[in-house]
Order: structure tokens, then C-alpha cells, then sequence
């Protein structure tokens, strides 16, 4: 005879129309050789005078803490679950006489278990180096994980034994993910000071040897002072360097938007050139986005007025922006980055140190006085 509970739970597994495989599409070993090459080429990119006179382990730390990792966590204290009536499939069943080609409905229920996270959503199609093969396929959302039970019963409590089961498997496969990412972490500032000190030995060995040609230098992208034109007059000194196209550059996610937007049109009110995407939706048609929105963020603006929240730095390119900017803050000799918070989120790669305007208590006409003194313009 046909063990019920092992019907039960197969049955159970079938309602999940937008399921995914997790931890599958990559695996760390590969994520973390990237994330060292990407470090390592940041710094090979970064500003010659700042790798020369900085503190070694003071950017060592600043690379290390912007290229590290951490596995998305689960947020046990809020999870949540929505019981309903459903009409269940029960076709296969042999208790139910369903041996037609079917679909066969009965009177059921249907169990929804939501389990929110923080962290990087797309952290979870990453494979760690130990893995479970028998993780069913979960259902992915923005910020949460949604675990559903069809069963032919109003037995609530049998889902909950099935969810346990299934929570209790992701859990460990973060475990492991998080210890592979620990190694990561832990190899990143030695790594970090290592490539430094190693550019730092490349520019000083270069600059010896420019020295001893004894010939004047000249600064890339110009033409030495003192070189007289054809008309004997000095040549002006043009410079390789874009010019500041905008007076700062708002970094937000869609969810704050209406906030966002009302500082975006005070600002604009007053005559500041801000980039905000709905001010530019002219420019931006047909552009490569990846390209050109890294070179507002890391080149084209004054500042970046970031807007933290949970959502911030979850989301794709929010993270893309979020992340030139912070390489245009490394090398910047003054602020860059103007932080305001919607809430706690902790933003990677950066200090708990740096000032912030927490929007909890400051309305949008405020921010935009706040921005408009710190870009040294009259507020009236």
C-alpha cells in the first residue's frame, strides 16, 4: 500500500508556477577569482598620485571592504504565511480514484510561507562549494523567498513540517556560501596591499627614469607653458580630462522615487544642473547605459547625492551607479558621495564614519537647501 504522507508531500510540490533553481547558475570558486582580478584592476586603474602618497593600509582597507562579499541572510523574526481554500490537483492520487488523464480537483488548501532577506538578491544563484542536490525550486521575489504547499486536506501543520524541511536546507547552503566568501574576505587586503605597494615600486621606478633623462616633463594632455605658438605667443594647455557636466547626480532606487523626484524638481527650480533619469529621457534613448550612466556617476558630476535603503543596494544598477561613484570618492581629494538615508542599510565599501542627512526627519524642500548650500548657492 502506498505510504499517504509520502502522496501527500509529492502533491504538495506542485503548485509553484514561478519557482526557481537556487544557487546553480554560478559557482563561488569563479566569483571570487572575480572579484580579486576586479580589485586588482581598480587599483591598477586608480590615480597614480593617490597610490603614490595614500596609506597603504588605509586603501588596502578600502579596496578590501568594496570588493568583499556577504552571503544574503534570512530574516527569521519577520517571517510570514497566507492560508487559503484552493482547489487542488489531485490527479495520479490513487485515494481519490484520479487515474484519468485529468486535471482532477478537490476541495483543498494552499499554504504561502514568505521569508524576507537582506542582502544581494543575485547571491542566491550562487553555488557554493558544498551543495545540496535535493533543493526544490523556490519562488525568488524582490526581498523575500515564498515557499507554497498545495494539499488535498486542511492539514496547515503538514506544510509547516514540509517548510521547515526546505528553510532548514537553505540555510545551510548560505552557511556554506558565507565560508567561502569569509576566505575571499579575509585574502582581500593582503591582496589589496600587495598589488599597491607593487604600482607604488612600478610609478616610482618610472619616475626615476624620466628624472634622469634630464629633459623637461611635460604633463599628459598638455603643451608646456613656456612653448611659443607660431605667432610667439604661449599656447594654452588643454586638458585630457571631461569636464563636469552636471552640478551633482542623484543615485536612487525606483521604490523611492516620489521622494526623490520632488528633490529632483526643487533643485532643478533653482537652477541646478542635476542628472535625474526623467530629466533625461531625450539623451538616454538609445545610448548604452552601462557606459554612459558610469560616466555621470564616476566623471561627469560635482557630487552624488546617494539615497540608502534597503532596496538601494539590492538592485542592479543602482549598484552599477553606487559603485563608480565610490572609485571617483577614492581618488577625490574632498567629498563626492553625499549620503542621505531612508534607513540603517548598511552600504558596501563604505565607512560608518562618513556624515549623512537622515530623510526620516528631513522633508524634501530641506534636502534641497541642504544641497544647495553645500554647492555654495543661494538658497532664497
Amino acid at each position: 500500500m502506498c505510504d499517504n504522507s509520502r502522496v501527500l508531500a509529492d502533491m504538495a510540490r506542485r503548485f509553484r508556477p514561478q519557482a526557481e533553481q537556487l544557487f546553480n547558475k554560478y559557482d563561488s570558486h569563479s566569483l571570487r577569482e572575480h572579484q580579486r582580478k576586479q580589485m586588482t584592476a581598480a587599483i591598477d586603474a586608480a590615480d597614480p598620485e593617490v597610490i603614490r602618497s595614500g596609506d597603504v593600509d588605509t586603501l588596502a582597507k578600502e579596496y578590501a571592504d568594496r570588493y568583499s562579499l556577504e552571503a544574503p541572510a534570512l530574516i527569521d523574526g519577520a517571517i510570514s504565511v497566507a492560508v487559503e481554500e484552493a482547489r487542488v490537483d489531485v490527479t495520479g492520487d490513487f485515494r481519490f480514484g484520479a487515474f484519468d488523464d485529468g486535471p482532477t480537483y478537490v476541495s483543498g488548501i494552499r499554504a504561502s510561507y514568505y521569508v524576507p532577506f537582506s542582502g544581494e538578491r543575485e547571491l542566491f544563484y550562487c553555488a557554493a562549494s558544498s551543495r545540496n542536490i535535493s533543493m526544490r525550486p523556490v519562488e525568488l521575489g524582490k526581498d523575500e523567498l515564498e515557499f507554497t504547499y498545495e494539499r488535498p486536506d486542511q492539514d496547515v501543520e503538514a506544510t509547516k513540517v514540509e517548510f521547515e524541511k526546505e528553510l532548514a536546507q537553505i540555510k545551510e547552503t548560505l552557511g556554506w556560501l558565507q565560508n567561502d566568501f569569509r576566505s575571499l574576505n579575509a585574502s582581500l587586503p593582503g591582496l589589496a596591499r600587495e598589488t599597491i605597494l607593487a604600482r607604488r615600486a612600478r610609478i616610482e621606478q618610472m619616475a626615476q627614469g624620466v628624472t634622469s633623462l634630464g629633459v623637461p616633463i611635460r604633463r599628459a594632455g598638455t603643451v608646456p607653458a613656456d612653448q611659443p605658438s607660431a605667432d610667439g605667443r604661449a599656447k594654452p594647455q588643454p586638458s585630457i580630462t571631461k569636464p563636469e557636466q552636471y552640478d551633482l547626480a542623484l543615485s536612487f532606487a525606483g521604490e523611492n522615487r516620489s521622494y526623490v523626484e520632488e528633490v529632483a524638481g526643487g533643485l532643478k527650480a533653482a537652477g541646478v544642473s542635476v542628472f535625474y533619469d526623467k530629466f533625461e529621457k531625450a539623451d538616454l534613448w538609445g545610448k548604452n547605459l552601462i557606459e554612459h550612466l558610469a560616466e555621470i556617476y564616476g566623471h561627469r558630476s560635482r557630487f552624488v547625492v546617494m539615497f540608502v535603503s534597503k532596496e538601494y543596494v539590492e538592485k542592479a544598477w543602482t549598484t552599477h551607479e553606487r559603485r563608480h561613484a565610490q572609485d571617483r570618492a577614492l581618488l577625490a581629494q574632498s567629498e563626492y558621495i553625499l549620503p542621505a538615508r531612508f534607513d540603517d542599510t548598511v552600504v558596501p565599501g563604505m565607512t560608518s564614519t562618513v556624515g549623512f542627512v537622515d530623510l526620516r526627519h528631513t522633508s524634501p524642500d530641506e534636502l534641497v537647501r541642504l544641497i544647495l548650500q553645500k554647492l555654495g548657492k543661494n538658497s532664497h
